[in-house]
């Protein structure tokens, strides 16, 4: 099987946000997508690690803001690159609004944003796929939606050369989000601490 052919399928971005026993907490992901038209139903993959798949899985209910191509990267550092577990992701956060569910979806970056509740809980091993039925629905802005090849073209920082380090030591870059590990080697089980990609997404810089 050939993984690179999985690259080449195309990916919308979204922030899915919840809110479960008055805390809020939300992630950046790739998985939304719509499975029926009649009824409304979308459906959520999230990995079992994450708080925000925790919580959904708590309270049956979500909002995905549907990202678009003017969001900045620090949309994605703040939903993306740190976890709900040692941070209040909306703290100080004011680019949003409560949705008719409670939680809330983004104002600012997003074109639009979609309520759901949950019907079904598929568990996939690592990750639980929700599938959920459209509560409400609303287009806020024209801009087009950003992709994860857009992300990673027009919103991710171009990785900046590291330099020979005066230690001599090597430096290996997640080609992801950035993170850099110092050492000779990465151990065959190293997972990025910031976004939680594989040894195979690292490379000697």
């Amino acid at each position: 099987m050939a993984v690179s052919a999985e690259h080449k399928l195309t990916y919308g971005l979204f922030v899915v946000t919840v809110n479960s026993d008055g805390k809020d907490n939300g992630c950046i992901t790739n998985t939304v997508g719509q499975v029926t038209t009649s009824p409304n139903c979308i459906s959520l993959t999230v990995n079992k690690n994450n708080l925000t798949c925790e919580m959904i899985s708590k309270s049956k209910k979500f909002t995905a803001s549907i990202i678009d191509q003017s969001a900045d990267f620090e949309l994605f550092r703040r939903f993306g690159f740190q976890s709900g577990r040692d941070v209040d992701k909306f703290s100080g956060y004011y680019d949003c609004k409560r949705a008719d569910n409670g939680c809330y979806y983004i104002t600012k970056g997003v074109n639009a944003y979609i309520s759901a509740y949950v019907l079904q809980e598929i568990d996939l091993g690592t990750h639980v796929m929700f599938i959920a039925a459209v509560t409400y629905s609303k287009v806020i802005a024209d801009t087009r939606s950003a992709d994860y090849t857009y992300y990673h073209e027009n919103i991710k920082p171009k990785p900046e050369a590291v330099g020979k380090r005066d230690d001599g030591k090597t430096v290996w870059r997640c080609k992801i989000c950035g993170y850099e590990y110092v050492g000779e080697e990465l151990p065959d089980d190293y997972i990025c601490p910031i976004c939680k990609h594989p040894k195979e997404d690292f490379e000697k810089v």
